[in-house]
């Protein structure tokens, strides 16, 4: 079983490689996913899928603030 430092230096490994851009994008793409959701009457896929933009962000945020080396 891998370690906990072990699992987050993987987790953190692989969000590092993502530009934060991208993640702002995705916040984007999701919001206007989840807008045609809703508009197709599709209530439930709506609110899952609204649930995105938040986590997107954060990781963006986590990018500026975080590692400002990299941009």
């Amino acid at each position: 079983m891998a370690s906990k430092d072990s699992t987050q230096k993987q987790f953190f490994g692989i969000t590092d490689n993502v530009p934060e851009e991208a993640w702002y994008w995705l916040a984007i793409g999701s919001i206007l996913l989840s807008a045609g959701f809703k508009i197709s009457k599709k209530d439930n896929w709506a609110l899952f899928v609204g649930q995105w933009p938040p986590t997107f962000i954060v990781f963006a945020l986590y990018h500026r603030l975080l590692r400002p080396s990299s941009k």
